[in-house]
């Protein structure tokens, strides 16, 4: 247990110093069994004591490196000077534990064993066996010199290593920091293009997808597949402008994709990591859905598949996916063990909750020939009763803009245009007399712009529900969008039903920002830490062995004197997770124990 609890910090090091050590332990202890006779007292004695001799030493090395040394040579000392004068032939055996003490005296306050390690303890041992030393004496002090110059090498060379290593590691800090101050002042010239791109590319493109959806109600059917096939190509060039702008390979892959093409990856994956053969059935035509819709119904089906293999131990599931007029609905049906005494679990209960946040519904049924029935239903759109119609004010320096929105929202039963605003301070005029519920509101505007209308709104109709529209997403805009009080931040390029979706969420009361808004935020996010890193590293706060923060912080309880299950519970982590911290700290300060790198912080002053 004692060897178990030392060696929890040992280095690769350690490790190659404990086989010599047990390499010659071994040699004594086949001497003393081999030649027992000629010793005065039991051989049991004798294996007791060199039991002893070896393992007291990494008692101490427990506590302090300068209490192993002294126990080492005091006892490793007497054990080859007493063999030593019964036995002739180990009178080299030392050289061993010479090379041992070497590597662990690197420190200066170690030195003092070189003398007796070289010296001395040859000396006694010599002159206690009666053997003439002065004949000897040059090629013994030669030999045990040389091991212990050995053993005090290969300590520096392992840490000449582990000064390397640190040394490249702060290098790829450094290489790192100078990629991140150059992506800044890529990002600046992105905020300049970005501005370029949303008074020009940005508001042509925007203009002429809500015209063309204003078309959609005046075209024969057998046109409006062309007229989807045009504003898909045009939503398609200004998601590849975003991504230019903002050195994005993806172009929000996810919106694009069709419901039908979700269910299929997901069922092959299923198919392929199960061997469970599912099927997939489509009826009615799929139309166009919000993404808000589309993750519940994609999220349900993942929870009924994999219950119904985990729970029934089904090994086929039908899907039927139902596109009727006013509602989607989905079916799986699997031919496991049924349960008629079906309960809402923790998965079954959080896809109710998805759905009837959205006025579906979640029901279960069990198979007469076996197995269970899972029926998911959504709204095809959540239309308020009549009673509640929503009252929108449209605020927009582009006339086309306001006019293709208005039309698209006057086609919604639930939905009133009370105005039409092409300033900012136009909106805070007509908003007394319209009294409006929800205010689309453009954020770069001449005169009084978004973000200042904003906060108007905000302090004069707290009530207000306000969702900024733009042309081109901006991190750092949306930020401040979202502290001004925005209840949501959208692009004028989402689909009619997006945007419908969205303010019927915004009048309930929910707050709602696209898919690339958020990767926008925590791509910004990621990027003011990295930034703030650099900072810390500039002011000299990185250690220069290496030492992490919380590296940093465990050393510093272990200068308060705390235990490693105090400091566990301290900052909430596992012991044997602070265990490997403190045994990397080890590593990185050269030590082998808890007082030595409690010295050399002090020393050095490497916690403040």
């Amino acid at each position: 247990m004692l060897l178990i609890a030392v060696s929890r910090r040992w280095t690769w090091l350690n490790w190659v110093i404990f086989t010599i050590r047990f390499l010659w332990w071994i040699t004594i202890m086949i001497g003393i069994i081999k030649y027992h006779a000629l010793l005065p007292y039991p051989v049991e004695a004798a294996i007791i004591v060199s039991i002893l001799a070896f393992v007291i030493p990494y008692w101490f090395y427990r506590y302090s490196t300068i209490a192993y040394l002294i126990a080492e040579i005091a006892l490793s000392g007497s054990l080859y000077i007493a063999l030593n004068y019964y036995f002739e032939e180990t009178q080299w055996q030392f050289i061993v534990i010479a090379f041992v003490v070497g590597f662990h005296s690197s420190e200066r306050t170690c030195r003092w064993t070189g003398p007796i390690t070289i010296l001395l303890i040859p000396f006694l041992a010599w002159n206690t066996a009666r053997l003439d030393f002065d004949d000897i004496a040059f090629q013994a002090f030669l030999y045990h010199f040389g091991m212990y110059g050995f053993g005090f090498a290969f300590q520096l060379l392992s840490r000449t290593h582990k000064q390397s290593l640190i040394i490249k590691e702060q290098n790829r800090i450094l290489e790192q920091y100078a990629g991140r101050v150059e992506q800044i002042t890529l990002l600046e010239e992105r905020d300049k293009l970005s501005r370029e791109l949303h008074d020009t590319i940005g508001h042509t493109m925007t203009s002429l997808i809500m015209g063309m959806e204003t078309l959609r109600p005046h075209l024969p059917s057998t046109e409006v597949n062309r007229l989807d096939t045009l504003l898909h190509m045009a939503r398609r060039g200004l998601n590849e402008t975003r991504g230019i702008v903002h050195n994005w390979a993806q172009t929000t892959r996810d919106s694009l994709m069709t419901l039908e093409s979700s269910f299929r990856e997901l069922i092959e994956e299923f198919q392929q990591s199960t061997g469970v053969v599912v099927t997939l059935r489509i009826y009615g035509k799929e139309y166009e859905l919000s993404r808000s819709r589309k993750l519940p119904l994609y999220r349900c089906l993942q929870e009924a598949l994999t219950n119904a293999v985990r729970h029934g131990g089904a090994s086929l599931i039908q899907v039927g996916l139902y596109f009727e007029k006013n509602q989607i609905r989905m079916q799986v049906e699997d031919n496991g063990s049924g349960n008629k005494d079906i309960e809402f679990g923790f998965g079954l209960q959080s896809m109710k909750e998805r759905l009837e946040a959205l006025h579906g519904q979640l029901s279960l049924h069990c198979l007469d020939e076996g197995g269970i029935a899972v029926i998911c239903s959504l709204p095809h759109q959540t239309v308020l009763p009549q009673e509640k119609t929503i009252r929108i004010l449209l605020v927009d320096d582009q006339p086309i803009i306001r006019e293709s929105l208005q039309l698209i929202l006057q086609q919604q039963q639930d939905m009133h245009v009370v105005g039409l605003a092409g300033t900012g301070q136009e909106a805070i005029d007509m908003i007394p007399a319209e009294k409006p519920d929800v205010v689309l509101l453009d954020i770069r505007m001449p005169g009084l712009d978004g973000q200042s209308t904003l906060r108007a709104i905000r302090e004069q109709w707290p009530s207000i529900r306000v969702i900024m529209v733009t042309s081109i997403e901006e991190a750092s805009q949306a930020a401040d969008t979202l502290k001004n009080g925005a209840n949501s931040y959208l692009l004028k390029s989402v689909s009619p039903v997006e945007l419908v979706e969205a303010i019927r969420m915004v009048y309930q009361g929910e707050m709602l920002i696209t898919q690339t808004i958020a990767d926008a935020l925590f791509q910004e996010m990621q990027e003011q830490q990295a930034e703030l890193d650099g900072l810390r590293k500039m002011r000299g706060r990185v250690c220069p062995y290496g030492l992490t923060e919380r590296e940093r912080g465990i050393l510093a309880s272990l200068m308060e004197g705390l235990r490693i299950k105090t400091i566990a519970d301290k900052i909430f982590l596992s012991e044997g997770t602070v265990r490997n911290c403190t045994s990397m700290i080890y590593a990185k300060l050269g030590v082998n124990n808890r007082e030595d790198a409690v010295r050399k912080a002090r020393e050095e002053g490497l916690v403040s």
